[in-house]
């Protein structure tokens, strides 16, 4: 059923992905856009009452021993990843074929949490390249000097008043979440930011 509901999902980003990238100034082309494909984004989140309950039961489901301890970091899972988004509050996301927000209503029950499949309602744009800090920092309010904003770590901002989550997944890559409502316009933002050092867009991979 998760490969199903994966096969059924259209990219908001589907017109802009077949567009090609553009030469910067110099000609070159510094940095790569694209969409992340073949994942599933869970939304956990307990009571003020029960949120230690509600980890205790969800880092066992997941195999680790305990979830973020803090808001902007990110735990792992294997190829699960764990965002702590509130102080309640948990993003899981998880290949497409993992159906992982059945497994966790079956430990998660009303009284203690929700567990939300939110997958159908984000988008996830990676941008990389050298000069990628410095492409963010035009719109995001945000310090991503490494000293500050660390690999592994998110934050929860904006982009011309639109809600984001960025993540530094790497060195020089940075995905970001945003809602599928407003995706082709922080696509739009991002591919504009990104001219004067040139771009290329890769196509998607499923």
């Amino acid at each position: 059923m998760a490969e199903q509901a994966a096969l059924s999902r259209q990219s908001a980003l589907a017109a802009a992905l077949r567009q090609p990238g553009r030469a910067g100034s110099d000609g070159s082309q510094r940095l790569r856009l694209g969409e992340v494909r073949g994942w599933n984004l869970v939304q956990v989140a307990a009571f003020a009452s029960t949120g230690a309950e509600l980890e205790r039961v969800v880092s066992a489901a997941l195999g680790v021993p305990s979830l973020p301890d803090k808001i902007g970091k990110v735990g792992e899972a294997g190829v699960r990843r764990i965002f702590r988004t509130g102080p309640e509050q948990f993003w899981i996301t998880a290949p497409s074929a993992d159906n992982l927000a059945s497994r966790l209503q079956e430990v998660v029950p009303a009284p203690m949490g929700a567990v939300t499949s939110l997958s159908h309602s984000r988008t996830r744009i990676f941008i990389e390249g050298e000069p990628v800090r410095e492409v963010l920092a035009r719109s995001i309010p945000l310090d991503f000097h490494p000293s500050v904003f660390a690999v592994g770590q998110f934050a929860l901002s904006g982009i011309h008043h639109t809600p984001v989550l960025v993540h530094r997944a790497g060195e020089q890559r940075f995905e970001i979440y945003a809602m599928r409502t407003f995706a082709l316009s922080v696509w739009d933002w991002l591919s504009d930011a990104a001219l004067v050092f040139g771009y290329e867009v890769e196509p998607p991979q499923t």
